[in-house]
């Protein structure tokens, strides 16, 4: 096995010990066994006067993404090496080429003084995973700057570059240029000058009442990371720090990280980061140059949205429309998102008058001829979108890609009448719950892969997560199957309101019904009826959502759906919807209508959902469940610590999940559609975490 610590002597008495295992030089096992041995080594030797740890590579070391549990006791602990070099009687000095994240930053600032180029950055990003900052970092870094920075370096998982990390005291250098050798002239400076060891631990804390008033006025606040213990367990080890002799204040930090640990938001957000990095890792990036320019068909505010995001992202825009009298309002609201944006992020306004320069119009299909991309972002109903696909397909050039936007396209409807399916996938992009950065491109089985390819390329460039399905968009199937459970359950008695309440309360940025109302009741409808039994009120609760869409009650931008919506887009519940859907229960012959428990809800809601996730997965719209959990949160506001629909179902107990399905099968025996997946009940018959399961060969699976 190759070496992973390289032992170096740059001068009389000085030793630099560089860590091997380029890019990342992730502190894994190995590493960590032959850093603490060329420590002990180091240290022990009379000759010693100073120790340098250095990195191969641009990165000093980076934290690779890992669900793995705390080291064992045969390895050496990241906290042993750190406290190895507190007791150092020689000046420990870290040399940092590029980014110290995770246990690399960790290792960093136990260090007594640290150098870097200013291509450097520190970042702890254990807080992503549910856990607070380790080996001792609660401890030290209070010490070693102000405590709101170190603070918000704790609770943010952002990354702080190395000019503010100097600023605020956590670099003892920059350098330019060779950074071994202006290392190596900081460390003779301080031998020069007698400057000895300086570990932090022995450094005094902050005022106490200041630090305390800080720390109050967080745990007062909602916290940074919602249900999540770790941010709290942060701020109690920080409190610990200031309290206790240091030596106890380390053992509460280990003794909160194995309590983080040890919680369901652990598990999860480490789900969640392994399958991200199992998505980004398999993206696909197009192997020609990136496209010139994007034609866009569309007037409304979803095109002017796309049209103000791919022009900042890069390429030029060419807008079409059916005349001179739609376009004005797809340029006007593409100009003013550029403004809000410009006042938003500070540009400068020769910066929007770039992005603005990219921009340009023109009536008819023909005006998005030469447009090497073309997406259809226009208004009506999705069979007139369909209609008019064929006649931009063939204003497009012959290699152009296609696709279009919206929550009713199909790739195949779209690309087969203009005779290019191979060229056309669907363009997903999730605007239901503000902020989040999903992407779905979504393919026939006949698309090819340059469409995919390159509109992965384009979701990326708009700083998207991409995730490729098969036929249909995943996020909305999810939302199906909640909206599935809770209509169910406002047909037996439960006010949609209540159930938006109870699943905003589970973790949800919006409850299912204000969701639906943003996505627009008219498209989720013809989505639902596109299933089977889908007009049957009697097989599908549709009879509540077909009356309001019936009474021109479409959502959120006809100002009515399930909610009234005022000034400013607050959401007010209508009586008049109460009225609509007691008419239903008469029609529905419902007897006396009954209450919901918020955990009932919730129960339900969650097996809609995990019941319509596990279908698309045995269908092969997704290849994992795991991509279902993150179309779930990247898609639909899900919280990360929930870990997406499939995992909380796992969390829960996948016997409890069939007993939910039971009982509301039982309640709709004519519907079937609560009959237990196939899917799920080999998972339970095997043992087997429902997250984990990988979309099955056809007729591999059997009805428990």
């Amino acid at each position: 096995m190759a070496p992973v610590l390289a032992v170096e002597h740059p001068a009389p008495g000085v030793v630099r010990l560089v860590l091997d295992t380029p890019p990342e030089n992730a502190l894994t096992a190995p590493l960590r066994d032959a850093l603490d041995a060329g420590l002990t080594a180091a240290l022990a030797a009379r000759s010693t006067r100073a120790v340098m740890i250095a990195a191969r590579g641009a990165v000093f070391s980076a934290e690779a993404v890992s669900t793995s549990s705390a080291p064992s006791g045969a390895e050496v602990s990241l906290g042993a090496i750190c406290r190895r070099i507190d007791a150092a009687g020689v000046p420990v000095i870290a040399l940092l080429p590029g980014p110290a994240t995770g246990a690399g930053c960790e290792l960093a600032l136990a260090c007594h003084y640290r150098v870097a180029t200013r291509a450097a950055a520190l970042c702890l990003p254990d807080i992503a995973l549910g856990l607070p900052p380790q080996a001792g970092t609660t401890s030290r870094l209070p010490r070693l700057t102000d405590p709101l920075t170190a603070l918000e370096m704790m609770l943010s998982a952002r990354p702080l570059s190395a000019a503010s990390a100097r600023q605020a005291g956590l670099l003892d250098a920059l350098v330019d240029g060779d950074l071994d050798a202006a290392g190596l002239r900081f460390v003779l400076g301080l031998l020069a000058e007698r400057a000895g060891p300086r570990p932090a631990l022995s450094r005094p804390m902050p005022d106490f009442r200041a630090l305390q008033a800080l720390l109050q006025r967080l745990r007062a606040g909602p916290g940074p990371d919602g249900a999540v213990r770790a941010g709290r367990a942060v701020l109690d080890c920080v409190e610990a720090a200031a309290m206790m002799p240091a030596a106890a204040a380390l053992a509460f930090e280990e003794a909160a990280v194995e309590d983080c640990r040890d919680s369901a938001a652990h598990r999860a957000l480490c789900h969640l980061a392994a399958a991200e990095h199992v998505l980004n890792a398999r993206a696909c990036v197009p192997a020609e140059p990136g496209p010139r320019r994007i034609g866009i068909w569309g007037w409304g505010p979803s095109a002017a949205a796309l049209g103000a995001a791919l022009l900042t992202a890069g390429p030029s825009v060419r807008l079409g429309a059916p005349d001179a009298a739609a376009l004005a309002p797809g340029i006007a609201g593409i100009e003013s998102l550029l403004d809000a944006a410009r006042l938003a992020v500070g540009w400068d306004e020769a910066t929007r008058v770039r992005y603005r320069s990219r921009l340009s119009a023109g009536p008819g299909p023909s005006a998005l001829t030469g447009c090497d991309v073309v997406i259809e972002a226009g208004s009506g109903t999705m069979n007139e979108r369909q209609a008019r696909f064929p006649d931009l397909a063939r204003a497009a050039a012959p290699e152009a890609v296609l696709a279009a936007t919206g929550a009713l396209a199909s790739p195949s409807a779209l690309g087969a009448p203009a005779g290019r399916e191979a060229d056309t996938v669907w363009f997903h992009l999730p605007e239901a719950v503000p902020g989040c950065r999903l992407a779905e491109v979504i393919r026939s089985p006949r698309s090819g892969p340059r469409p995919v390819a390159v509109f992965g390329a384009l979701a990326r460039g708009l700083e998207r997560l991409v995730l490729v399905a098969e036929r249909e968009s995943p996020s909305l199937v999810l939302l199906l199957g909640a909206l599935d459970a809770a209509d169910a359950m406002v047909e037996a008695g439960a006010a949609p309101a209540a159930i938006d309440a109870a699943m905003e309360a589970w973790g949800m940025a919006l409850g299912p019904y204000r969701m639906a109302d943003r996505v627009g009741l008219p498209q989720l409808l013809a989505l639902r009826r596109r299933q089977p039994g889908g007009d049957d009120p009697e097989l599908r609760p549709v009879l509540i959502p077909g009356q309001l869409v019936r009474e021109g009650r479409e959502g959120y931008l006809a100002g009515r759906g399930y909610y009234r919506y005022g000034a400013g887009g607050t959401a007010e519940p209508d009586p008049q919807v109460a009225e609509i859907v007691a008419a239903a229960r008469e029609v529905l012959a419902v007897g006396s209508p009954r209450s919901f428990a918020g955990a009932e809800i919730q129960a339900r809601v969650l097996a809609g959902m995990v019941q319509a996730g596990a279908a698309l997965l045995g269908r092969g719209g997704v290849s994992t469940a795991a991509e279902l959990d993150l179309a779930a949160v990247h898609g639909l506001g899900v919280a990360r610590w929930r870990g997406g629909p499939m995992r909380a179902a796992d969390e829960a107990g996948l016997l409890s999940l069939r007993k939910t399905l039971r009982d509301m099968a039982a309640e709709r025996p004519r519907g079937g559609i609560w009959e237990l997946d196939p899917l799920i009940a080999e998972a339970i018959k095997n043992g087997r975490d429902l997250a984990a399961a990988v979309a099955p060969r056809r007729g591999a699976l059997s009805p428990a």
